[in-house]
């Protein structure tokens, strides 16, 4: 199993995502950047809650992972939501890890003017999330780790697929890229008209090459240290919820036995039940609920926003 966010397919092109024309959404924008280690890394700031939550999203994915949720958000706090190195408009890197993914995570926070946030990652992002929180509780009021893989320490990493140094995978226009987009792990439930705007964000002009490509970094993204990360759950210092999506591909029951013995004990897990991995863009009710409910549950664990602590 590979848990991929998303990528390109040798399947034919997906007639629903082959027009109409390309026209950028509002969420689609991040219009500050900072540099981390040299690379741009793009980020934006959104809503009028007095609280700072910073979103973090998975492997080749990028921030337009939340648009959906974005205004359920916006009406409860202040959203940070940016595009880790290696993925979508930020810069590529010669060496990714979690530490400099982290960097990029208080870089973001230091340059949206944030002491402290309720940190959220889905998938891969909930690893590096889970690693951050418990090495910098101080920038972290409480996690949240939305359907991300947690398996027992010394487990074999996953492999990723990559291409040769050089290469990319060329398309002759932004809607044939964009037509070949696909989730992964699949999830043919979710309606075209909600995947296109991801699927539209998710391509760019190609360098050296006369047509359109994928953003994410194509030499490959390696898998983040498991071992790291089940030994930052042993020692979590902040408030952790769990939420797995029933039907996933990626959290399945196996990995849900066992994440509930790694959590914390004071940590909530929440399942529901006929999502799929990706149900940040399928499952507005069911995740208007869940926001509700930990807005309620961890707001009072997080400074608000411009105050600094005691």
């Amino acid at each position: 199993m590979n848990p991929v966010e998303a990528g390109a397919t040798s399947q034919p092109a997906h007639p629903e995502l082959s027009a109409p024309p390309w026209q950028p959404a509002p969420a689609s924008a991040l219009p500050h950047e900072v540099r981390v280690d040299g690379v741009p890394i793009r980020y934006g700031v959104s809503g009028s809650g007095g609280r700072d939550v910073l979103l973090v999203h998975g492997y080749r994915a990028h921030h337009m992972w939340w648009y959906r949720l974005l205004p359920a958000l916006e009406e409860r706090w202040r959203v940070i939501r940016l595009d880790l190195s290696g993925h979508g408009d930020s810069g590529h890197r010669d060496r990714y890890d979690v530490d400099v993914w982290i960097a990029e995570l208080l870089a973001v926070l230091d340059a949206a003017g944030s002491a402290q946030a309720l940190l959220v990652g889905h998938s891969m992002g909930g690893r590096i999330a889970t690693v951050a929180a418990a090495e910098h509780p101080d920038r972290f009021g409480g996690l949240v780790l939305l359907d991300s893989m947690l398996r027992p320490r010394g487990s074999t990493s996953l492999r990723t697929g990559t291409l040769p140094p050089g290469r990319q995978l060329v398309y002759p226009s932004r809607a044939a890229a964009a037509a070949r987009f696909r989730l992964r792990p699949p999830q043919p439930r979710t309606p075209a008209e909600v995947i296109r705007p991801v699927a539209e964000y998710s391509v760019c002009r190609a360098a050296n090459a006369d047509g359109w490509t994928w953003k994410f970094d194509q030499r490959g993204i390696p898998p983040i240290d498991n071992d790291r990360v089940v030994d930052s759950l042993t020692h979590m210092p902040v408030p952790l919820w769990f939420v797995r999506a029933g039907r996933s591909l990626v959290v399945t029951d196996e990995v849900a036995a066992y994440a509930r013995t790694a959590l914390p004990a004071a940590s909530t897990f929440i399942t529901l039940p006929d999502a799929d991995h990706h149900f940040v863009l399928d499952a507005a009710d069911d995740c208007d609920r869940l926001l509700a409910d930990l807005h309620g549950d961890l707001a009072a664990s997080i400074r608000p926003h411009g105050r600094t602590a005691p």
